[in-house]
Protein backbone atom coordinates (compact mmCIF):
# COMPACT_ATOMS: atom_id res chain seq x y z
CA UNK A 1 0.00 0.00 0.00
CA UNK A 2 1.48 3.53 -0.53
CA UNK A 3 0.34 5.90 1.65
CA UNK A 4 0.13 9.76 1.33
CA UNK A 5 1.98 12.35 3.43
CA UNK A 6 1.53 16.24 3.52
CA UNK A 7 1.97 19.14 5.49
CA UNK A 8 -0.38 21.84 7.06
CA UNK A 9 0.70 24.59 4.62
CA UNK A 10 -1.89 23.07 1.89
CA UNK A 11 -4.56 24.88 4.23
CA UNK A 12 -6.19 21.63 4.88
CA UNK A 13 -7.80 21.15 8.70
CA UNK A 14 -6.48 17.80 11.01
CA UNK A 15 -10.31 16.72 9.93
CA UNK A 16 -9.80 16.99 6.18
CA UNK A 17 -6.57 15.11 6.65
CA UNK A 18 -8.89 12.30 8.66
CA UNK A 19 -11.02 12.46 5.59
CA UNK A 20 -8.61 11.74 2.84
CA UNK A 21 -7.07 9.10 4.64
CA UNK A 22 -4.04 11.15 4.39
CA UNK A 23 -1.33 12.08 6.94
CA UNK A 24 -0.53 15.19 8.42
CA UNK A 25 2.85 16.69 9.20
CA UNK A 26 2.29 19.88 11.30
CA UNK A 27 4.55 22.33 10.83
CA UNK A 28 5.38 25.31 13.08
CA UNK A 29 5.36 29.21 13.30
CA UNK A 30 6.99 30.50 16.60
CA UNK A 31 6.16 33.64 18.78
CA UNK A 32 8.64 34.56 20.85
CA UNK A 33 10.02 31.45 22.72
CA UNK A 34 7.16 29.38 22.14
CA UNK A 35 6.89 27.25 18.91
CA UNK A 36 3.37 26.33 17.65
CA UNK A 37 2.68 23.46 15.24
CA UNK A 38 -0.12 24.58 12.96
CA UNK A 39 -3.56 22.80 13.15
CA UNK A 40 -2.73 21.45 16.49
CA UNK A 41 -2.04 24.61 18.53
CA UNK A 42 -2.61 26.94 16.00
CA UNK A 43 -5.45 27.90 13.68
CA UNK A 44 -6.06 30.25 11.29
CA UNK A 45 -8.85 32.60 12.38
CA UNK A 46 -6.56 33.05 15.80
CA UNK A 47 -4.01 33.44 14.06
CA UNK A 48 -5.02 36.46 11.83
CA UNK A 49 -6.80 38.03 14.46
CA UNK A 50 -3.70 38.13 16.52
CA UNK A 51 -1.78 38.91 13.84
CA UNK A 52 -3.88 42.01 13.24
CA UNK A 53 -3.49 42.98 16.71
CA UNK A 54 0.08 43.45 16.52
CA UNK A 55 1.68 40.39 17.20
CA UNK A 56 4.45 39.59 14.88
CA UNK A 57 5.25 35.57 14.11
CA UNK A 58 8.19 33.75 12.62
CA UNK A 59 8.32 30.44 10.85
CA UNK A 60 10.63 27.50 12.47
CA UNK A 61 12.00 24.95 10.52
CA UNK A 62 10.65 20.99 10.82
CA UNK A 63 13.36 18.83 11.24
CA UNK A 64 14.15 15.37 9.99
CA UNK A 65 13.67 13.44 13.18
CA UNK A 66 9.90 14.65 13.29
CA UNK A 67 9.68 13.39 9.75
CA UNK A 68 11.48 10.01 11.14
CA UNK A 69 8.58 9.96 13.71
CA UNK A 70 5.75 10.12 10.48
CA UNK A 71 6.86 7.91 8.57
CA UNK A 72 8.14 5.16 10.49
CA UNK A 73 4.91 3.33 11.16
CA UNK A 74 4.55 3.61 7.94
CA UNK A 75 7.41 2.14 6.73
CA UNK A 76 7.44 -0.40 9.91
CA UNK A 77 4.20 -1.94 8.73
CA UNK A 78 5.39 -2.42 5.30
CA UNK A 79 3.54 0.30 2.88
CA UNK A 80 5.40 2.38 1.37
CA UNK A 81 5.13 6.42 0.94
CA UNK A 82 4.67 9.48 -0.98
CA UNK A 83 4.95 12.47 0.57
CA UNK A 84 4.12 15.62 -1.21
CA UNK A 85 5.54 19.01 0.49
CA UNK A 86 5.89 22.57 0.30
CA UNK A 87 7.90 24.06 -2.11
CA UNK A 88 11.82 23.55 -0.75
CA UNK A 89 12.23 27.52 -2.62
CA UNK A 90 10.49 29.12 0.82
CA UNK A 91 11.00 25.96 3.67
CA UNK A 92 13.70 23.33 4.28
CA UNK A 93 10.55 20.54 4.84
CA UNK A 94 12.09 19.11 1.34
CA UNK A 95 15.42 18.86 2.51
CA UNK A 96 14.19 17.41 6.01
CA UNK A 97 12.05 14.68 4.44
CA UNK A 98 15.05 13.46 2.40
CA UNK A 99 17.34 13.51 5.41
CA UNK A 100 14.71 11.56 7.43
CA UNK A 101 14.38 8.79 4.58
CA UNK A 102 18.20 8.51 4.69
CA UNK A 103 17.72 7.60 8.33
CA UNK A 104 15.39 5.21 7.60
CA UNK A 105 17.20 3.36 5.03
CA UNK A 106 14.23 3.17 3.48
CA UNK A 107 14.92 5.91 0.43
CA UNK A 108 13.44 2.97 -1.75
CA UNK A 109 10.39 3.22 -0.52
CA UNK A 110 9.93 6.69 0.04
CA UNK A 111 9.27 9.16 -2.53
CA UNK A 112 9.59 12.85 -2.09
CA UNK A 113 7.70 15.41 -4.16
CA UNK A 114 8.79 19.22 -4.12
CA UNK A 115 5.30 20.51 -4.61
CA UNK A 116 7.15 24.05 -5.75
CA UNK A 117 3.92 25.28 -4.48
CA UNK A 118 1.64 25.50 -1.24
CA UNK A 119 -1.52 25.91 0.20
CA UNK A 120 -4.06 24.73 -3.04
CA UNK A 121 -1.48 23.72 -5.09
CA UNK A 122 -0.16 21.43 -2.82
CA UNK A 123 -2.59 19.68 -1.68
CA UNK A 124 -4.25 19.12 -5.46
CA UNK A 125 -1.15 16.86 -5.79
CA UNK A 126 -1.63 15.15 -2.49
CA UNK A 127 -4.95 14.50 -3.35
CA UNK A 128 -4.57 13.35 -7.08
CA UNK A 129 -1.89 11.11 -5.27
CA UNK A 130 -3.99 9.49 -2.93
CA UNK A 131 -6.52 8.58 -5.78
CA UNK A 132 -3.69 6.97 -7.98
CA UNK A 133 -2.79 5.16 -5.07
CA UNK A 134 -6.16 3.77 -3.87
CA UNK A 135 -6.65 2.66 -7.86
CA UNK A 136 -3.20 0.45 -7.83
CA UNK A 137 -0.63 2.64 -9.52
CA UNK A 138 2.78 2.55 -8.57
CA UNK A 139 4.44 5.78 -6.99
CA UNK A 140 6.35 6.01 -10.78
CA UNK A 141 3.15 6.21 -12.42
CA UNK A 142 2.11 8.72 -9.17
CA UNK A 143 5.38 10.85 -9.50
CA UNK A 144 4.85 11.17 -13.65
CA UNK A 145 1.62 12.46 -13.31
CA UNK A 146 2.17 14.74 -10.59
CA UNK A 147 4.67 16.41 -12.45
CA UNK A 148 2.45 16.88 -14.92
CA UNK A 149 0.49 18.56 -13.20
CA UNK A 150 2.75 20.84 -11.48
CA UNK A 151 3.80 22.32 -14.99
CA UNK A 152 0.19 23.53 -15.19
CA UNK A 153 -0.27 24.99 -12.16
CA UNK A 154 -0.05 29.00 -11.90
CA UNK A 155 -0.35 30.57 -8.27
CA UNK A 156 -0.58 34.05 -7.49
CA UNK A 157 -0.85 36.32 -4.78
CA UNK A 158 -1.61 39.73 -4.04
CA UNK A 159 -1.01 41.71 -0.33
CA UNK A 160 -2.01 45.05 0.93
CA UNK A 161 0.65 45.53 3.04
CA UNK A 162 4.11 44.80 2.46
CA UNK A 163 5.56 44.83 5.95
CA UNK A 164 4.76 41.31 6.69
CA UNK A 165 7.29 40.45 3.80
CA UNK A 166 9.58 42.53 5.43
CA UNK A 167 9.03 41.12 9.13
CA UNK A 168 9.41 37.28 7.83
CA UNK A 169 12.56 38.09 6.09
CA UNK A 170 11.97 37.71 1.87
CA UNK A 171 12.16 41.73 2.07
CA UNK A 172 14.83 44.23 3.44
CA UNK A 173 14.09 46.96 4.72
CA UNK A 174 15.40 49.60 2.16
CA UNK A 175 12.75 47.88 -0.11
CA UNK A 176 10.24 47.57 2.07
CA UNK A 177 10.73 51.34 3.20
CA UNK A 178 11.09 52.11 -0.59
CA UNK A 179 7.81 50.15 -1.65
CA UNK A 180 5.76 51.81 1.27
CA UNK A 181 6.89 55.20 -0.23
CA UNK A 182 5.55 54.86 -3.45
CA UNK A 183 2.37 52.57 -2.08
CA UNK A 184 3.48 49.31 -4.04
CA UNK A 185 0.98 46.71 -4.55
CA UNK A 186 3.12 43.66 -5.90
CA UNK A 187 1.72 40.57 -8.02
CA UNK A 188 4.01 37.76 -6.23
CA UNK A 189 4.00 34.10 -7.57
CA UNK A 190 5.41 30.49 -7.51
CA UNK A 191 7.84 30.96 -10.21
CA UNK A 192 9.13 27.43 -12.26
CA UNK A 193 11.83 27.00 -9.35
CA UNK A 194 9.16 26.77 -6.47
CA UNK A 195 10.04 30.47 -5.04
CA UNK A 196 7.88 33.04 -3.93
CA UNK A 197 8.89 36.30 -5.79
CA UNK A 198 7.50 38.91 -7.24
CA UNK A 199 6.20 38.74 -10.84
CA UNK A 200 4.92 42.51 -11.57
CA UNK A 201 4.81 45.51 -9.54
CA UNK A 202 1.80 47.97 -9.08
CA UNK A 203 0.99 50.74 -8.09
CA UNK A 204 -2.36 50.47 -6.81
CA UNK A 205 -4.51 47.96 -4.72
CA UNK A 206 -7.20 48.20 -7.93
CA UNK A 207 -4.63 47.95 -10.33
CA UNK A 208 -3.16 45.12 -9.10
CA UNK A 209 -6.54 43.28 -9.42
CA UNK A 210 -7.27 44.04 -12.65
CA UNK A 211 -4.11 42.78 -13.54
CA UNK A 212 -4.65 39.46 -11.40
CA UNK A 213 -7.73 39.24 -13.60
CA UNK A 214 -5.90 39.22 -16.49
CA UNK A 215 -3.57 36.59 -15.13
CA UNK A 216 -6.56 34.50 -13.98
CA UNK A 217 -8.21 34.23 -17.98
CA UNK A 218 -4.62 33.92 -19.58
CA UNK A 219 -3.46 31.04 -16.99
CA UNK A 220 -7.47 29.44 -17.75
CA UNK A 221 -7.53 29.97 -21.11
CA UNK A 222 -6.86 26.46 -22.66
CA UNK A 223 -9.67 25.00 -19.63
CA UNK A 224 -9.20 24.84 -15.77
CA UNK A 225 -9.16 21.39 -14.19
CA UNK A 226 -9.28 22.43 -10.93
CA UNK A 227 -9.38 26.63 -9.54
CA UNK A 228 -9.09 28.01 -5.75
CA UNK A 229 -8.63 31.55 -4.03
CA UNK A 230 -6.48 31.64 -1.35
CA UNK A 231 -7.59 33.96 1.31
CA UNK A 232 -6.65 34.53 5.14
CA UNK A 233 -8.84 37.09 7.07
CA UNK A 234 -10.90 39.08 4.16
CA UNK A 235 -13.50 37.02 3.84
CA UNK A 236 -15.76 40.00 1.91
CA UNK A 237 -13.13 41.08 -0.53
CA UNK A 238 -12.31 37.49 -1.17
CA UNK A 239 -15.78 36.70 -2.26
CA UNK A 240 -16.21 39.19 -4.38
CA UNK A 241 -12.72 38.16 -5.99
CA UNK A 242 -13.99 34.60 -6.43
CA UNK A 243 -17.23 35.61 -8.19
CA UNK A 244 -15.03 37.16 -10.78
CA UNK A 245 -13.01 34.40 -10.96
CA UNK A 246 -15.60 32.24 -11.81
CA UNK A 247 -17.06 34.42 -14.13
CA UNK A 248 -13.51 34.64 -16.14
CA UNK A 249 -12.76 30.76 -16.01
CA UNK A 250 -16.58 29.74 -16.18
CA UNK A 251 -15.47 27.15 -14.04
CA UNK A 252 -16.08 26.33 -10.11
CA UNK A 253 -13.54 27.48 -7.91
CA UNK A 254 -12.42 26.62 -4.16
CA UNK A 255 -11.95 28.82 -1.92
CA UNK A 256 -8.81 28.00 0.39
CA UNK A 257 -7.60 29.35 3.50
CA UNK A 258 -4.52 30.42 4.04
CA UNK A 259 -2.38 28.44 6.34
CA UNK A 260 -0.32 30.31 9.51
CA UNK A 261 3.14 29.93 7.83
CA UNK A 262 2.25 31.46 5.17
CA UNK A 263 0.39 34.17 6.57
CA UNK A 264 4.02 34.91 8.41
CA UNK A 265 4.93 36.17 5.22
CA UNK A 266 1.73 37.41 3.57
CA UNK A 267 -0.25 39.22 6.17
CA UNK A 268 -4.21 38.76 6.98
CA UNK A 269 -5.19 40.52 3.80
CA UNK A 270 -4.32 38.86 0.49
CA UNK A 271 -6.12 37.17 -2.62
CA UNK A 272 -4.40 34.08 -4.01
CA UNK A 273 -5.79 32.38 -7.01
CA UNK A 274 -4.85 29.08 -8.17
CA UNK A 275 -5.32 27.75 -11.39
CA UNK A 276 -4.37 23.99 -12.43
CA UNK A 277 -4.63 23.97 -16.59
CA UNK A 278 -6.18 21.44 -18.26
CA UNK A 279 -2.99 21.44 -20.82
Amino acid sequence: MIRIVMDTTTGMTEQEFRDAGITMIPLYVREGEKTLREQIDVFPDEFYKRERQGTVFETAQVNPAEMVNVMKPIVDAGDEVMCVLISSGISGSVNAAHVAAQMLNAEDRISIIDSRESGFGEAYLGRTAKKMADAGESRVEIVKALADIRKRTKTYFIMESLKWLFHGGRLSGAQYLLGSAIKLNPIVWFDDAGLMVSYEKTRTLKVAKDRMCKLVAEAGRNGVEAAALHWPDNLEEAQDFHTQMEEILQSPVAMTKLSCVLGVHTGPDLLGPCIIAKS
